[in-house]
């Protein structure tokens, strides 16, 4: 009996690292394939904190190598993105077939898009169609469009604009670190998770680095414990990373994470968890 569950713990154990170690064979069979059918394409406009004036024309633009394989573009989706970075999506804004040789510049009407508010910040996600393989989609830069009803409100506008959180500008949103949660107690030298989730409107696409911080409670001063990870991941919904920590600190000490990673138009982020605990 104790064998045979001696076996069961084993070939579970076995079973678990074979579906640990395949998970990662099939992220980099979805990492080759994404370079393979969508590299060599661009969103390059509307420019990061580009403000038009005129719903009725926004500009997008998308660029292409010329051994790139994705070669039509045929749907614009707006997203609006309010002040605490939240993304929400509203509706497909322009549908076609446009021909994506080197350049496509399109026109999209933002103004028969029901529910937009203006002033306002948002993003566009474009399709572009694969013929050989699947569709590729991008993120434009967030950009700010005025209302072109009337000059009076312009200085409430610019004010309004002047205020907004300069790191969704630079498409650092849409990622939280879930777990640990907010005042969790962890224990000494016992493994715990840290789960990392990701909007499918966030503009991040690696994470280059976890680093494990502590804040003097006092003092209010944060200083670094560890790199808990830094391997560049590719992140597409959620990544989950195992840490220990090995030994605790005065009562007063709490804990947090630092996460940094990289955006698709080459921004470098940081996002933050919430403060935790750690137990001897």
């Amino acid at each position: 009996m104790k064998f045979s569950l001696f076996v069961a713990c084993v070939l579970a154990l076995i079973a678990t690292s074979f579906i640990m170690v395949r998970a990662d064979d099939l992220q980099d069979e979805i990492d080759a394939a994404k370079k393979k059918f969508c590299g060599g394409i661009a969103v390059s406009a509307p420019a990061q904190n580009a403000a038009f004036t005129d719903p009725s024309k926004v500009q997008v633009t998308v660029t292409r190598t010329p051994d790139a394989q994705a070669k039509v573009v045929n749907g614009v989706d707006v997203y609006t993105i309010d002040n605490k970075g939240k993304a929400k999506y509203i509706a497909t804004a322009w549908k076609g077939n446009y021909a994506l040789n080197k350049k496509a510049t399109l026109t999209v009407n933002l103004s028969k898009v029901s529910g937009l508010k203006y002033p306002g910040q948002f993003e566009f996600r474009v399709w572009v169609h694969n013929n050989a393989g699947p569709d590729c989609t991008l993120m434009s830069k967030v950009f700010k469009v005025r209302s072109s009803a009337s000059h009076d409100n312009a200085a409430d506008e610019e004010e309004a604009f002047a205020n907004l959180d300069q790191n969704i500008d630079r498409g650092c949103f849409g990622v939280e670190v879930t777990a640990p949660e907010l005042g969790e107690h962890q224990k000494v030298g016992t493994a715990f998770p840290v789960h990392i989730q990701r909007d499918s409107a966030s503009h991040l696409e690696t994470i280059d680095s976890l680093t494990l911080m502590k804040i003097d409670l006092d003092s209010r001063k944060p200083t670094e414990v560890q790199k808990s990870y830094s391997n560049k991941q590719t992140i597409t919904q959620m990544l989950n990373i195992k840490d220990t920590i090995k030994e605790a600190t005065p009562e007063n000490t709490a804990y947090f994470y630092k996460l940094s990673g990289t955006t698709q138009h080459e921004e470098k982020c940081e996002f933050y968890s919430h403060p935790f605990y750690v137990d001897a």
